[in-house]
């Protein structure tokens, strides 16, 4: 299937392509010899492997510690870790339900969904050449990948099935758009946490009770000294060389094994006119028009001028309609035998398909060929290495293994039978890691793992895509408490930070007691120091407007006679101070059509519709989980 990709996005065969499904290419790593249980969660038979949902919760780990630029605690890891799970598993519970239904995937959809990767494109246009060295370097077949997509177009076709099922009442859809125009009029301005904190006079028993309130934020970090040997396969790739006497022992090897990936199949140049048929009325008189041209072709007039001036396939109308070399497969049913039936120079036609009416001419005739080892030599380079790179990565890890489990404690040993160097960091964190090995969850988790801190060798950690370790933990330092002496300056500074927070919060408060009291908007703001945005329309969706005073004026009642007025905590610890007096509807708004609103709001029904729809599925799938595996 994959070998005519390229062919297939040639010439008017590309007008089928529907677009982007952006999916997104996942390339796993490596399959450790020492993961624990052999499945995560089995679904109706099919089991997860523990691998891809490790792989997806270390990601998402790591991603969710960035943003919050703090480690999570125990229970925040174990909810990510649930939330994962929970994803796969109702991501083959929707499978089999669309597998019931009698959702397929043809090839053409395959082609296309694949042909939209970025992985797979160079200069932004997909290559064969390249896919194929993509997978060879991931080590994935093409089977494998194919199954992939297959599986992910067919969700895609179940969400647009549900999205095509979801639809707004009149009165719902009335309700929407008033929702969706509808604009507050607000005024606000913010009180600075940061003035009031600079000016805030040192209390030494607040800033003493405010440490006692906080000692768990002012401890030495939990460390261990990390001892580990490392398997690289990047560095065993480079050690890697291959002479032609390998390449070519390889090369009948793999002719022998997979015939076909060297065997290009009979190719034929094809020029087309294609003139569409739009409407099924129109079928007959277009027909005559295609028995037209074929006469001026047969009759002698050049071909590809014809094509330019007649042909509606934009694809390959400026080029005479010339199709390029592609074998059979590559056509739909009808125009394939047509072409594939023809002499050299013989002009055919009208040929009739799902497209519209085809005159074709056969320019040439390229027989079955076996790719020589000539023309393979680069292609089986690049397999050949990767190949030879991951049997030694494999065969080291074997190594790894047996001397791990042989020598549970002593990593030393199963340093020299393993042929592996022992490296340390001294003072890795729990949690900030260290050294080489950088902060990566999955080493963090294993160095602290509590077999690990007991002196037991860990199983071996992927830090990365071919990268893996064993570790050792040694002297392990629980976090101690600072006294306030050493960290009286951190101590103070934060102090200050939360007395600031509080007096804004304060000083908003009392603001709108004094608005609410009858004090001007003007007074008060002045009063305060800070400047002030004047009224505007604001929309629930206008990002210029900080979102806690979206949310507070879209929440608030409709003013009566008088603004209504509220305080409330920015995220950066500011006051925010506003008065909200009147509601519209957007005026530039007006002009959204109204089936345009209609598929906003039943996108919105379908989105509820899909959780539902895949929390019945689970209910209805046999599901065993095995969380343990993931740990």
């Amino acid at each position: 299937m994959l070998q005519s990709i390229h062919d297939r996005l040639k010439g008017w065969v590309a007008g089928v392509v529907l677009g982007a499904i952006g999916l997104v290419f996942v390339f796993w790593g490596i399959n450790w010899t020492l993961s624990a249980p052999t499945y995560a969660a089995k679904v109706n038979g099919v089991e997860i492997s523990p691998n891809q949902v490790r792989q997806s919760y270390q990601q998402q780990l790591a991603q969710i510690e960035r943003q919050s630029k703090a480690p999570l605690d125990d229970a925040m890891r174990n909810e990510i870790k649930r939330r994962v799970l929970d994803d796969y598993v109702n991501s083959e519970a929707l499978v089999t339900r669309a597998d019931d239904l009698g959702y397929r995937v043809s090839d053409q959809q395959l082609l296309e969904a694949m042909s939209q990767v970025p992985a797979f494109q160079v200069d932004g246009k997909f290559d064969l050449a390249h896919a194929v060295a993509v997978l060879n370097a991931q080590g994935r077949s093409v089977a494998e990948i194919e199954g992939l997509f297959r599986r992910d177009v067919k969700l895609r076709q179940l969400d647009a099935a549900l999205m095509a099922s979801s639809f707004a009442t009149p009165t719902e859809l009335k309700e929407y758009r008033a929702l969706t125009r509808q604009q507050r009029e607000v005024a606000w301005t913010t009180v600075s946490a940061a003035k009031y904190a600079a000016d805030v006079a040192v209390d030494e028993p607040a800033v003493k009770a405010y440490f006692e309130a906080h000692k768990a934020d002012y401890m030495t970090a939990e460390t261990v000294t990390l001892r580990y040997v490392e398997l690289s396969l990047a560095q065993l790739a480079a050690a890697v060389s291959a002479d032609d006497a390998q390449l070519k022992a390889y090369y009948e090897e793999q002719k022998t094994k997979t015939p076909e990936r060297f065997t290009q199949g009979e190719q034929r140049r094809v020029r087309h006119i294609l003139l569409s048929v739009n409407d099924p009325k129109e079928d007959a008189a277009v027909k005559a028009k295609a028995e037209g041209i074929l006469k001026r072709a047969q009759g002698g007039e050049d071909f590809a001028k014809l094509a330019k001036e007649f042909s509606q396939d934009p694809g390959s109308a400026t080029q005479g309609g010339d199709l390029g070399w592609a074998e059979r497969k590559v056509y739909v049913g009808p125009f394939g035998d047509a072409a594939f039936g023809m002499k050299v120079d013989e002009i055919k036609g009208p040929v009739k398909t799902q497209f519209g009416y085809h005159i074709l001419r056969l320019d040439g005739i390229q027989p079955t060929k076996v790719k020589t080892f000539e023309e393979s030599r680069a292609e089986l380079e690049t397999e050949y290495k990767r190949t030879e790179a991951e049997r030694l990565f494999n065969n080291a890890q074997d190594q790894l293994a047996d001397a791990a489990l042989q020598n549970g404690t002593d990593l030393d040993v199963v340093a020299r039978k393993a042929g592996l160097k022992v490296q340390e960091i001294a003072n890795f964190s729990r949690k900030d890691g260290g050294g080489a090995l950088g902060n990566v969850a999955a080493v963090n988790e294993a160095a602290f793992s509590p077999e690990v801190l007991d002196g037991r060798l860990s199983p071996i950690v992927e830090v990365e895509k071919g990268r893996g370790v064993v570790l050792r933990a040694t002297d392990h330092k629980l976090p101690e408490q600072k006294p306030l002496e050493a960290v009286r300056t951190e101590v103070l500074a934060a102090w200050k930070k939360q007395r600031g927070i509080e007096l804004a919060a304060t000083a908003a408060a009392n603001a709108v007691k004094r608005l609410t009291a009858g004090e001007s908007w003007d007074a008060v703001v002045k009063s305060l120091g800070a400047p002030a945005q004047p009224p505007k329309f604001i929309s629930r969706s206008d990002q210029e407007v900080p979102q806690e005073i979206r949310n507070a004026a879209f929440t608030a009642p409709k003013p009566a006679q008088k603004p209504i007025y509220e305080n409330v905590r920015l995220t950066n610890g500011d006051a925010a101070l506003l008065a909200f007096s009147a509601v519209r509807e957007d005026p530039n708004n007006a002009a959204i059509k109204e089936d345009d609103m209609r598929r906003q709001y039943a996108a919105r029904i379908a989105s509820g519709e899909a959780q539902s729809y895949a929390a019945a599925a689970r209910a209805d799938a046999s599901v065993t989980l095995n969380p343990k595996a993931i740990d």
